[in-house]
């Protein structure tokens, strides 16, 4: 298709990507004792070799010991982990995408009885369905500590080469503090949003301190947790005009729902037969409220619906990540495009969206 606005290069600050399609951040549990070893990277390669214009890896990759691997993430608490990456950023850098690590601490969405048996921690003792496990309300002694240790997994993707690093709030711990459905606490971090926004802002603060002004900085964000007394749409676009305030951050990735539950799973993650696309106008409704460039993904499978995305003004950039897992080189417009040469595809496994 000529003029096809899916394969128009975009500009985030420095960095220059050669189309708007991305494969969003996801655990496909390739890692080797939280590392991405060979395995790990050729799958990553594959994406960039099929003409995708930005893969981030690491979905849900944890920054501390407390919060353990639960489905196949990857552990960036310490600095074994950096010579990997160095491997896994020149290996996909090398076929011309580019390329991002996701970090998070899971809070309360992870398993007391794994990693080192610590105590699953969250705002407060609020516990979640699909985890089954009963949070300890974190101290000011836990907080501090889980900003320095989010600011130290982020150096080490610096260290690693990544492009950017995108911080993962939805349905997480940053997310969590800020859910009414889950955060109970009435000291300085409960109640009120400005309250409630206070864990996130001191992470982002401490992150953008430790990668210092160039590091392209984002995050993953909900636009709506679809449930009632949780986050609605009107607090969620607030709450992304305030990080946008900040000047700390260079684009949001927007999700929709809240995935405590298996009912909640499959409203954020739709099985294939949903609807396309379900949630992109609440990723639309918060590019048209904040200065930043905006992604999504969710129900996108097919060229025609992301090239609506695009074109339609809802975000500048679109995930297709489930369809990457089929076929990294479904697209012959990316062929043509990118003048990419196509090795016979790779099994791929299903993977858990982190």
């Amino acid at each position: 298709m000529k003029n096809d606005p899916l394969l128009e290069p975009f500009q985030l600050r420095h960095l220059t990507l050669r189309n708007r399609i991305m494969s969003t951040a996801h655990a496909p549990s390739y890692q080797e004792g939280g590392h991405p070893r060979d395995r790990y990277r050729r799958y990553h390669e594959e994406k960039a070799r099929g003409g995708i214009g930005l893969t981030i890896i690491g979905g849900s990759t944890n920054i501390a010991p407390d919060s353990p691997s639960v489905f196949g993430q990857l552990y960036a608490g310490d600095d074994s982990i950096i010579p990997w990456f160095t491997r896994l950023t020149d290996g996909v850098r090398a076929h011309g995408a580019a390329v991002m690590c996701q970090i998070t601490h899971m809070g309360r969405r992870t398993a007391w009885d794994d990693g080192h048996w610590l105590p699953v921690a969250g705002p407060s003792g609020t516990r979640e369905r699909a985890h089954r496990s009963f949070p300890k309300a974190m101290e000011p002694e836990d907080i501090t500590r889980i900003i320095a240790q989010f600011a130290a997994a982020a150096r080490r993707c610096q260290q690693g080469g990544f492009d950017g690093i995108e911080l993962l709030s939805h349905s997480h711990l940053l997310g969590q503090f800020l859910s009414p459905l889950v955060n109970r606490r009435e000291d300085d971090y409960g109640g009120s949003l400005d309250n409630r926004l206070r864990l996130t802002l001191q992470v982002i603060e401490a992150v953008r301190e430790a990668v210092g002004p160039e590091m392209i900085l984002g995050m993953r964000i909900t636009g709506d947790e679809l449930s009632e007394g949780g986050l609605g749409p009107d607090e969620c676009v607030e709450i992304a005009q305030r990080i946008a305030a900040t000047g700390a951050i260079d684009f949001l990735n927007v999700l929709a729902g809240a995935p405590y539950d298996d009912l909640g799973l499959a409203g954020w993650v739709a099985p294939m037969g949903m609807p396309a696309a379900p949630h992109l106008s609440i990723a639309g409704r918060i590019r048209q409220a904040v200065g930043l460039p905006v992604f999504h993904a969710g129900g996108v499978a097919d060229i025609a619906t992301a090239r609506h995305a695009v074109a339609g003004g809802h975000v500048d950039l679109i995930g297709m990540t489930r369809a990457h897992m089929a076929d990294p080189y479904r697209w012959p417009n990316w062929r043509a495009a990118t003048k990419t040469a196509f090795a016979p595809a790779s099994a791929l496994a299903t993977a858990w969206i982190g």
